[in-house]
């Protein structure tokens, strides 16, 4: 015999929501903002090939990639370490527990080059860097070399 469907709540069918103010928000990356203070930089990025981080997704996990720009300290809401701003995109960096402490300690520079894998964790695109670099050094010894 069929039973009659209903969409109030009881002991079989729980109220999940009671209005949709207690619906949580979506986590929504933060703005990129490091286009203008890269530009002295832009150079040396392309001459290292460096990859921008708006063209790195889901389909990239896996990969190894060089990428630069500059570091921004990690917000509450979001997986990783840091956050590495290319002016295109804000990615979050995610060091392993493996990571050495000097890999860890080169992030404290403000502009970095960072070579890593590219990592989906939670629903978001991250890179595990295996290299840190300070951008402002590496310019000051390539525009000597030229």
């Amino acid at each position: 015999m069929a039973r009659q469907l209903s969409r109030r709540p009881g002991p079989d069918h729980p109220m999940l929501f009671v209005d949709g103010a207690d619906i949580a928000e979506p986590i929504v990356a933060p703005r990129p903002r490091a286009a203008e203070a890269l530009g002295p930089l832009r150079a040396l990025l392309a001459a290292a090939e460096a990859v921008s981080l708006d063209s790195l997704d889901r389909h990239t996990a896996g990969r190894t990639v060089l990428v630069g720009g500059e570091r921004r300290p990690r917000e509450a809401l979001l997986v990783g370490d840091a956050l590495l701003d290319d002016g295109t995109a804000v990615v979050p960096l995610v060091f392993a527990a493996r990571a050495p402490h000097s890999l860890r300690s080169a992030l404290t520079a403000r502009y970095v080059l960072v070579t890593g894998m590219v990592r989906e964790i939670d629903g978001t695109v991250a890179i595990e860097p295996h290299e840190v670099a300070d951008l402002r050094v590496l310019a000051r010894e390539w525009v000597g070399r030229q």
